[in-house]
């Protein structure tokens, strides 16, 4: 009945959006302009992710009648930043995709691979009116003030809890630890191998840097500094560094709380975690659909989240923000770039679709918690989330204020890649010391500093 409800409703919104529009996005001579779109959901991506990407496939389709769309997505199973270069290379890739990080565009912007779209940015009523979000202002434009990239989807992570395993294994989800010690005592108390369910599930995959990130911001360092000259330099190998890759392996050989694989890919790692095999993991609650839990016998009143602890007593919690932005491809006619601009608006600021949008991701109980792009319809996006369980208001509320961004340096994906055997050497060797530990981290960063001078510097 759910699911029958919900495409009534989204019928019925879209019949009434789709009344009286116009469209601007013909060429010259009257052909219809070509965009291909990455945006299509995976096939093993749930209900609630493919009823909603069908909505926004049907309605760019129908909103732009001048436009020949080709929905695609990237392949499952390989680095989609890779794939991206790649068919960049071939001349094809997305005309307009919203899949890249904030921290990719400075450089990209240097290498090429997006579009310079300063002309609709500098143009753009919204952004005049102050209703666009301006927290990544500096990692999407250059100081001579050309633009590159425009904002979808701010986000917050931290540490996702599944409080009814909590309560299964005799604790309390009330409970937040303030400390790494604590942290680690309580995800030792949650931890039955055998059952199975882990105290905390550890990324150490290609994405490890991800997650590595807010622990050493824990510990009370930086991956990087700014130099102030437009270089920067590294700090992941300095004490706080080390001290948080020495934790994290700790988890898994002091204490015992990790799942057994802590390589494996990261869609493996959160499937655990929505079967209920773990107490602590990486993300939001927000980040878990109902149909998606409902696969795995889990319900979203389940799920709650908790800051970062601090490494000692006194220290500061953290949680880490991040999020996605709208691109086009550097290879797009003016044509293309102008419908791909009507197709960013259309789906990322126009306040009725994205209470269209909001409204069928509620009912389908798949509504996150990210800051919309649209600044001025937060507190409406939140309004239309009755179908968050009650506690997550005020949890969310309490990872926001200790939210830090992620750096967006120059070659920050490229840092991100570096460090990653780095790490995967020092969590997999048991017993592994600090010195150890340091001297794998030092190599990295005098790799960084060799490879990309431009960016890195010593201070």
């Amino acid at each position: 009945m759910r699911k029958f409800t919900a495409m009534v409703l989204a019928l019925a919104l879209m019949l009434t959006l789709f009344a009286g529009l116009t469209i601007s996005t013909a060429t010259a001579e009257g052909e219809k302009v070509k965009i291909k779109y990455y945006g299509m959901a995976q096939d093993d991506d749930p209900d609630s992710s493919k009823a909603i990407n069908q909505d926004e496939m049907d309605w760019l389709t129908a909103k732009f009648p001048n436009v020949e769309f080709e929905f695609t997505r990237m392949a499952p199973g390989s680095d989609y930043r890779q794939q991206y270069d790649t068919l960049l290379m071939a001349g094809d890739g997305p005309t307009v995709a919203k899949m890249f990080p904030y921290v990719d565009i400075q450089t990209r912007l240097a290498n090429g691979t997006v579009a310079d779209i300063t002309e609709y940015v500098t143009n753009w009523d919204l952004r005049k009116e102050g209703k666009v979000v301006t927290i990544f202002d500096e990692a999407l434009s250059t100081p001579d003030g050309k633009w590159y990239a425009v904002p979808w989807s701010p986000y917050i992570n931290a540490i996702v809890t599944n409080e009814e395993v909590i309560r299964e294994m005799g604790g309390d989800p009330s409970v937040v630890p303030a400390t790494w010690s604590e942290f680690a005592e309580l995800a030792q108390k949650y931890t039955d191998k055998d059952y199975p369910v882990f105290g905390y599930l550890l990324l150490g995959s290609e994405w490890n840097a991800w997650t590595y990130t807010p622990w050493v911001w824990a510990a009370g360092g930086e991956m990087v500094r700014s130099n102030g000259d437009g270089t920067w330099a590294l700090g992941f190998n300095e004490d706080a560094g080390v001290e948080a890759a020495m934790f994290l392996n700790s988890l898994i050989w002091k204490y015992g709380v990790t799942q057994k694989d802590v390589l494996e890919s990261y869609d493996d790692m959160q499937n655990h975690f929505k079967a209920g095999q773990a107490t602590y993991g990486w993300g939001t609650a927000s980040s878990f659909s109902q149909s998606d839990l409902a696969r795995f016998d889990q319900k979203q009143e389940n799920m709650g989240v908790i800051p970062l602890p601090g490494k000692d007593e006194g220290g500061k919690q953290v949680a880490f923000a991040g999020g996605e932005v709208w691109t086009m491809s550097p290879l797009a006619t003016p044509e293309q770039r102008d419908a791909a601009w009507e197709i960013i608006n259309a789906i990322g600021f126009d306040e009725e679709y994205l209470t269209h949008r909001w409204t069928l991701e509620n009912e389908w109980g798949a509504i996150n918690a990210n800051i919309p792009a649209r600044s001025d319809l937060a507190e409406k996006k939140f309004s239309i989330a009755t179908a968050w369980p009650d506690h997550w208001a005020s949890q969310l509320a309490a990872i926001g204020p200790v939210a830090k961004p992620e750096p967006y340096c120059p070659h920050w994906n490229d840092l991100k890649n570096e460090i990653v055997i780095p790490l995967q050497s020092i969590y997999l060797k048991d017993g592994i010391t600090f010195e150890e530990a340091k001297a794998l981290l030092d190599e990295c960063a005098e790799t960084l500093y060799t490879k990309y001078p431009e960016a890195f510097r010593k201070p």
